[in-house]
Parts: structure tokens; sequence; C-alpha cells
């Protein structure tokens, strides 16, 4: 897996590299430098850019972008590639005013920019071709203000393609969150390794593409941090996905009961118990209202149907709760709880009270876990692994935080919340986010817009209890399922266009996604 850190972990890692193994820090500076304008000639929105205009700051983020100058001066034009400084030459120190000497004694041109003559920048932008943003770096925190806020603001009346050096000045790279005014850029070249704001939205959207540049960070030095948080990798989800054995058959692959299903929505159960199916369980079957198991079984064809008592209208009730009981005892390995299952009070309090019974792992969604809304703490009593898929508004209801402050903080929200409980929280994106009591989170790097579609997490319940049936870990497989998923829609995407996906295409496109990978 790939660590993603916050700014103070890479200072750490900075701190290791240059005092720990003697490396200079000019050595870095100038790595960086030369990966980023290498990065510029390979891209093809910048590679025939010949009129680079380089914004620096004050700090190692200008240092860098001085660098950048220097390598790219003999590919441009006269006059070009022209440094518009947010301050005095004067004000630097260290490796940034080391580099900035270097620069201009090669020929690089440096305007000092100031209030007083900010009008050089709007000529600067006029002319350039291209903008280099080395004002701020991952180490910034806040809004921008003064001078810099000012510049910021100029260059987004400009329609010119943007490279950020490390990250766009304006997003805070420990959140993604955009607190002022922010740059954005076609390209980001970063360094070592991707940091929190690179993966998280509004920031993410402000990045463009994504370049990680390797420029001489040890590996020893990020295996010495407490990293907690990773984007996973194929073959991190590949050597999850259990193997078929040739001499195996559908009892080896386990057997799980998908609960769920009322008037209206009957879709949802269906689609977690195909998805299952599809993501390799052995046996499925679908507990459903009885009013209406007529009408799953006209759905259904490899899942069974298991009718359970209601009160006529199509709600389960709390009259089920004993054979529900029975039947999980009688040789089931995972419950999915919720997809489609309502809001009726006999449902809430037949869901509550599964609570305090129910031993196997279960993966709890859609009303199965709206119905622990006022109530989190008694997720705590099913007495095994438990893994919850909210998407912000449950994870809201579940947890009394409003969705913006879930949304501005999805990883420190599903931590706290798997910490509180003992569950497994997924909390769904984008991007979707996975963490166990611990505090080990994973970020799920697939997906599409075209998964913005009813139904398409009871697809993502079904493979994540799929999965567990075949005996995969409740994180593993929290994090597997995400991934699958993320790539099934992908997949369904090349064939349907990003309107047309439906849940049922996911469903569909999942045994190519495990091919994929496999």
């Amino acid at each position: 897996m790939l660590p993603v850190l916050t700014a103070a972990q890479m200072q750490q890692i900075d701190k290791a590299t240059i005092s720990g193994l003697g490396l200079p820090g000019t050595v870095l500076m100038e790595n960086a430098g030369r990966a980023v304008a290498d990065s510029i000639r390979d891209f093809p929105a910048t590679r025939d850019c010949r009129r680079p205009l380089i914004l620096c700051g004050k700090g190692n983020n200008g240092g860098d972008g001085f660098v950048v100058a220097r390598y790219l001066l003999r590919d441009s034009e006269n006059g070009f590639p022209l440094v518009l400084l947010c301050g005095r030459l004067e004000e630097l120190s260290g490796d940034a005013a080391v580099m900035a000497g270097v620069a201009a004694g090669c020929g690089v041109k440096v305007v000092e920019l100031e209030d007083e003559n900010l009008d050089e920048l709007a000529r600067a932008l006029e002319s350039c071709d291209l903008v280099v943003d080395a004002l701020l770096g991952s180490g910034a925190a806040g809004a921008p203000r003064g001078l810099l806020a000012r510049v910021i603001g100029s260059v987004g009346e400009y329609a010119r393609p943007l490279v950020a050096i490390d990250s766009p000045s304006g997003v805070d790279m420990d959140t993604g969150g955009v607190p002022g005014c922010a740059l954005c850029a076609v390209l980001t070249v970063t360094f070592g390794f991707e940091k929190v704001g690179h993966r998280f939205y509004p920031g993410r959207s402000h990045c463009g593409q994504i370049v990680v540049a390797d420029i001489g960070f040890p590996d020893a030095a990020a295996r010495e941090l407490d990293c907690r948080l990773f984007v996973c990798e194929p073959d991190d989800v590949s050597r999850r996905i259990p193997l078929r054995r040739p001499n195996s058959n559908k009892g080896d692959y386990g057997k799980l009961l998908v609960l769920g299903g009322s008037t209206g929505l009957t879709g949802a159960a269906v689609l977690c118990s195909e998805a299952a199916m599809a993501s390799g369980a052995g046996m499925v079957t679908a507990g459903v209202p009885q009013s209406l198991n007529s009408i799953f079984e006209i759905k259904l064809t490899e899942v069974m149907t298991l009718p359970l008592p209601d009160d006529g209208t199509g709600a389960l009730q709390m009259k089920a709760l004993e054979e529900i009981d029975r039947f999980l005892r009688s040789g089931m390995d995972v419950l999915a709880l919720g997809p489609g299952i309502g809001r009726d009070p006999g449902t809430v309090d037949l869901i509550r009270a599964l609570a305090g019974r129910v031993e196997l792992p279960v993966v709890i969604d859609a009303d199965g876990l709206n119905a622990f809304a006022g109530f989190p703490d008694k997720l705590s009593d099913f007495r095994g692994p438990v893994v919850i898929t909210p998407h912000p508004g449950e994870m809201s209801r579940l947890c009394g935080k409003e969705i913006l402050e879930i949304k501005a903080n999805p990883v420190a929200v599903a931590r706290e919340f798997a910490e509180r409980t003992g569950a497994v929280v997924l909390l769904k994106g984008p991007p979707t986010v996975t963490a166990e009591p611990g505090g080990r989170a994973v970020i799920n790097p697939t997906g599409t817009a075209a998964l913005a579609k009813a139904g398409s997490g009871d697809v993502l319940t079904g493979i994540i209890a799929g999965l567990l049936a075949q005996g995969v870990q409740a994180f593993d497989a929290a994090f597997v399922g995400a991934y699958l998923h993320g790539l099934a829609g992908e997949t369904a995407e090349i064939e349907s266009g990003p309107y047309s996906v439906m849940a049922l295409d996911l469903v569909a496109a999942l045994p190519l996604a495990i091919e994929k990978l496999k």
C-alpha cells in the first residue's frame, strides 16, 4: 500500500533525510525542480509551452521554482522563463536563497513583486503560455492572505495551463479543504508521497493530473513513520481475493443471508443478493417479507428466498426474530442487513433486537444503519465482526455530526466512529475511506461518477458480504469490496458511458473487474 501523508509527516521525512542521512537540502531541491521540469516537458498540455512564468514564494516551494526556471531556460523563448518572486530576494534564506542565486547567475530573469508593482503580474500573465505555481507548497495552512491572495486571484483571471509544485496554492494538504482563494492546476508534481489533500475534494479537483516524483527520500524514512493512512494498489486487492480450488464445492465459499426488502424497495435486496453471488459467495438466501416473496421468486434465479413474517404491507416485524435467529444458526456464515428493508417501526425494532443475537460477521447498510440513528453504541452489541457502509447522510444520523463536517474530514470521522463502536467503517466518498478500530485507514482509488446512481450502494454491500462469506477478514473485505465496486463502475462506464450505467450493470461488470486483477 502507498502511504498518504500529512504535511507534518512529510516534514519528518525531510528532516530524517537531511539530518539523519546527511543528504543536503539543496540536493533534494535540485531533484525536485528537475522532476517538475521533466514532467512539464512530458505532459501533453504543457510540453509545447515556451514562455513559462514561475511564481515563487519565499519558502522552499519557491526554491523549487527557481530550479524549475533554470531547467526550462534552454527550451524557452527570449525573455522567458520569467520568475516573479512574492517578496524581495534579500528575504530568502537557506536553500531557497542558494537556488535563487544559482538561477539568476544562469540568466533567469527575476522580478521582485510587491503591491506597488503588481501590474508586472498582469503583463507577465498576458504574455506567458504557462504558469508554474511555486508559491506555498503542502506545508501551508489557512486561507492565503495579503499579496499572495492578490496574486492567486489575478492568476485565476487568465486561461493559462498551470503546473503546481507539490500542491496548488490555497489547498489545505492535510484535509483537501479550500479555505479561501486557490489555484487550479492541470498538473501537480509532488515529491515522495501523496498528501491527504491530493486525494480529497475539493482540493483534489484543483490538482489536475498528479505525478509523484522520486527525489531521493530513503525507504527507511517512510517506514519509521507511524503512517496509518494508505491508498490500496491492485496487488493489495488481488492477493486478498480468495482462490477457487479445483476440488471445491459451493459450501466451501460460504452461505449468506441478505435481510432486506420492503414495499417499493424490493430491488435493493435483489441487487445486494446478486452482487454477493457475483463476488464469489457459494450460496445466497434473501430473507424477505412474506407478502412480497412472490416478487422475489420472479426476480431471483440463483438466489434462494426465505419468506419471513410481516404485517401484510411488506415490512418485516419483530415476530420474524426467532425464525431469522434459527436460520442464521443453521449454517449461515454472514448476514447482510438493510438493503431496502425500510423504516417501519416494527422493522426498526427487529433490526435493533438482532444486534444482541447475531454472532456472525455482518454488513449493515441503508435503513439497517438508519435503525441505529440515535443509538450508535448498540452497534457494539453485535457479537461478530461488523462492517458498516454509510454515505455522509447516514453517517450524520449515526454520529450526530453535520454532513459538511463529515465531508470536510472523512478520515477522522470514520476513524473516530470505528474506535467508538468497534466496527469497520466504510464511509462512502468520493473517495471512499475504510477505517478500522486502531486508526488504520485505506483510501479507495477506483470509481467514477457513473456510480452516482440508486442501487450502487446495494451492490457494494453484496460484494463485501460475498467476500466475508469466503473467509476474507472484515477490514480487508471492506476495502477490497470498495476497490472492486469502483473498478466495476469504471468497466461498465466503458460500455454504457457515464450517464447510463445502472446498478445491474455493476453486477454484470464485476466478473471483468475481478479478472483484470487476477
